[in-house]
């Protein structure tokens, strides 16, 4: 009789939210995350803010320790936070009020973390829109939103937030990951719904984490609705998720050489009803107490 199959070591889990920012979604990939699976419960409720959490990004930092930041609100000018150590008991929510007192701000969205291995430190990213600034690319019917980021030890102190990345337009949803001994930054070029303008998915590549980042010729992803683009590294294969927010549906593309992609959707298949999220790699046994905790 053939031995039982043993569990993969790791799994994926997709962060979302559903509707206009209800809570925390999770689902699981065992398959290097092709095939998603849906975990049916609202792992963390809104209470900071304006009370809505939208655009979940995760990070498990060096300490083991869960990490989450998420939009609290369209016209907020700080961001949620909390952490966890097992993905189902959260600390109490704390609002951080980064754009709080600088004049002009009109939003903080789609914020992530990164932590700095040769500073130690963690790095948070999100897109704002501040009057006055950028004059040369304010457009009417569309923001004018830049990359801005603070860095931290604690979580309790934070630096005062800079520009961190401007390619010279508008652009939200900036996520950057470590491929190989560089940092790429991916990000979502602003639409203009006045001129039925869809914004492409643009790319930048720094050699630290705190660049300065070099935007590349070529976008990922031209002509299509789609915001929200998420990375997951799988052996030699890089393969970027994005959300095609009109149509309620997710993309995939793959590339092993950020030259040439492919178009892998019609190999996956995420969650229906899921919006904006990021992917994580989490050991398996965790996925396993997130399941009976349902």
């Amino acid at each position: 009789m053939a031995a039982p199959a043993k569990p993969p070591a790791a799994s994926w889990l997709f962060t979302s939210f559903h509707g206009n920012g209800d809570g925390l979604h999770l689902s699981v990939s065992t398959d290097g995350g092709h095939q998603w699976r849906d975990l049916h419960k609202v792992f963390l409720t809104p209470s900071v803010g304006s009370k809505l959490l939208r655009d979940p990004h995760i990070l498990r930092g060096p300490d083991g320790v869960y990490r989450m930041v998420w939009t609290t609100g369209w016209k907020d000018k700080g961001i949620g936070y909390a952490h966890s150590r097992d993905l189902i008991h959260w600390s109490d929510q704390r609002y951080l009020p980064f754009m709080e007192g600088v004049p002009g701000t009109a939003n903080a969205w789609a914020p992530e973390t990164i932590h700095d291995p040769t500073t130690g430190r963690y790095v948070i990213t999100w897109s704002s829109d501040i009057e006055g600034r950028f004059p040369q690319t304010r457009r009417s019917g569309q923001m004018n939103n830049r990359t801005y980021y603070v860095t931290t030890k604690d979580f309790r102190t934070f630096t005062k937030p800079r520009v961190l990345i401007d390619p010279g337009f508008d652009h939200i949803d900036t996520t950057i990951q470590r491929v190989g001994r560089r940092y790429i930054a991916v990000f979502k070029e602003g639409d203009n719904q006045e001129r039925g303008r869809w914004g492409p998915i643009q790319w930048a590549v720094a050699d630290r984490v705190l660049g300065p980042y070099r935007l590349m010729p070529k976008p990922l992803v031209t002509g299509e609705r789609a915001e929200g683009p998420t990375l997951v590294t799988d052996g030699d294969r890089t393969r970027l998720y994005v959300d095609y927010y009109a149509n309620g549906r997710y993309g995939a593309f793959e590339t092993k050489d950020w030259r040439e992609w492919t178009d892998v959707s019609d190999t996956v298949a995420l969650v229906k009803g899921q919006r904006h999220g990021t992917v994580l790699k989490v050991p398996s046994p965790l996925v396993q107490t997130l399941e009976a905790a349902r």
